[in-house]
């Protein structure tokens, strides 16, 4: 019988059949969860990597070591065992950006100008150097998969959508990475344009992705669900990325997506102005989401940067932010809503910190939402939830045949994980531990990158 410090400290490969046993596997990630959200100690063992069985781990323990001598097991000692992570919501074309002269802007319509402006620098050596940074980044954290959207500035596909799908095949079987479009919803007005996106988005096997901001002319959203019927494509919206409720625009995309019965191939993102709005129409809304089936997405780290922010103009010096500009993803989960927590962006205009570490970003919201029991009762939101939305093959529940991208951490429940996110974690792909090769990238790359690739 080997002890959980063998699996972490040993640099030997893993045997092709193994089992780890006394695991802490959070309830929504069981096939068959108990009736109260935490676990029963599981056994989960491990066979050319996929899970071959997963069952309730024996009272006795010395027993099974007497009756499983020949096998090689872990006592994983209560620590805690998870799917590999899903990151719903990232923008990687912009990743870095102010590793490279730009800065954060701490407005979200500022930090749009800045990137604009800033497209015409964007080569591809310096997109790949980026891209292919966060995604190293992610992988080394735990991600098995990643929604990235592309901003989109030509009908024919910027450049970054290139260099997005030449990224994706060359990182298939570390992380699955899905590409989104994102247009602005007034490019709908223009039919060849939108036509030949969404041909375009098509062609690469990505989903349409629209910004809709305050006063967007939403008589043009039935364009867009025109374009994905038409391409059969799947639906992801920035919408309501403001605390201004008269400008709210989630219902008309709900009102459609129930029409339609599109639904079950919508996500909207964001949605910070829910958090603003009176209870009675904030729950009426939140009820015809969930009969409509939308998904939704919540962008804990951007959006408490960026909404009500303090910044005043005058004398009168910085307030302190009252509104946190997070939907309320209580009341959403009371109605069976599909969520997901995301990244969103990372070192840019748009926020200055972040690391693609979808734990750290659960570790954030069970503060700024309050969530109770994080690992334990949400741990779905950045695991299995996420897969669903982005129609991945494994949904991310531990099952027997499911593969063995897994994620093991030391505590042994919510107070020990959270409080240490980044450290006592190893990541297990097809069952093995990454490679000793995987080790988090160095900032220092970037230095004078984009002036080494203009000299070239």
């Amino acid at each position: 019988m080997n002890s959980i410090n063998d699996i972490f400290q040993s640099a030997a490969l893993l045997p092709a059949r193994y089992t780890l046993l006394n695991a802490h596997v959070p309830a929504a990630l069981l096939d068959c969860p108990a009736s109260d959200t935490y676990s029963t100690k599981t056994t989960v063992r491990i066979a050319n990597g996929f899970i071959e069985s997963i069952e309730e781990s024996p009272s006795n323990t010395q027993n099974y070591r007497n009756e499983h001598v020949k096998e090689f097991v872990f006592d994983l000692q209560d620590a805690t065992l998870v799917s590999a992570f899903v990151d719903p919501h990232t923008h990687l074309d912009k990743g870095d950006l102010l590793s490279i002269g730009l800065h954060p802007e701490q407005d979200l319509f500022d930090a749009i100008k800045s990137v604009r402006a800033d497209y015409a620098q964007w080569t591809e050596n310096e997109l790949r150097t980026r891209i292919e940074f966060a995604l190293q980044t992610a992988w080394v954290h735990g991600s098995r998969a990643i929604n990235t959207f592309c901003d989109w500035a030509a009908p024919g596909g910027p450049l970054a959508w290139h260099v997005l799908k030449e990224l994706r095949q060359e990182w298939a079987g570390r992380i699955e990475l899905v590409l989104t479009s994102l247009a602005r919803i007034d490019q709908l007005a223009d039919h060849q344009y939108s036509t030949n996106l969404a041909q375009t988005v098509a062609d690469g096997q990505g989903v349409l992705g629209w910004f809709i901001y305050p006063e967007a002319p939403v008589n043009l959203l039935s364009k867009a669900f025109d374009l994905a019927e038409r391409f059969d494509l799947r639906l992801d919206f920035h919408v309501d990325e403001h605390l201004d409720p008269p400008q709210g625009n989630l219902g008309h995309v709900t009102k459609l997506a129930q029409e339609r019965d599109y639904g079950k191939r919508t996500v909207c993102g964001h949605c910070c102005v829910l958090a603003n709005m009176q209870a009675d129409s904030r729950d009426s809304l939140l009820d015809a989401v969930a009969k409509a089936q939308i998904s939704m997405v919540c962008l804990p780290f951007t959006n408490l940067y960026l909404q009500d922010n303090g910044l005043t103009k005058d004398k009168s010096g910085r307030k302190t932010p009252r509104l946190r500009g997070l939907f309320p993803v209580h009341e959403a989960r009371a109605r069976a809503i599909q969520l997901a927590f995301g990244s969103d962006n990372h070192r840019d205009p748009f926020f200055p910190a972040g690391d693609l570490d979808p734990l750290q970003t659960l570790s954030l919201a069970s503060l700024a939402a309050q969530l109770d029991n994080p690992v334990e009762e949400w741990i779905d939101t950045i695991t299995s939830g996420p897969a669903r939305l982005l129609n991945l093959k494994w949904d991310g529940v531990l099952r027997r045949g499911a593969p063995a991208d897994l994620i093991i951490h030391r505590g042994r429940n919510s107070a020990e994980v959270i409080s240490r996110v980044a450290h006592g974690r190893i990541v297990l792909r097809d069952g093995q531990r990454l490679p000793e090769s995987a080790c988090l990238p160095d900032f220092r790359q970037f230095d004078n990158l984009r002036a080494d690739i203009n000299a070239a």
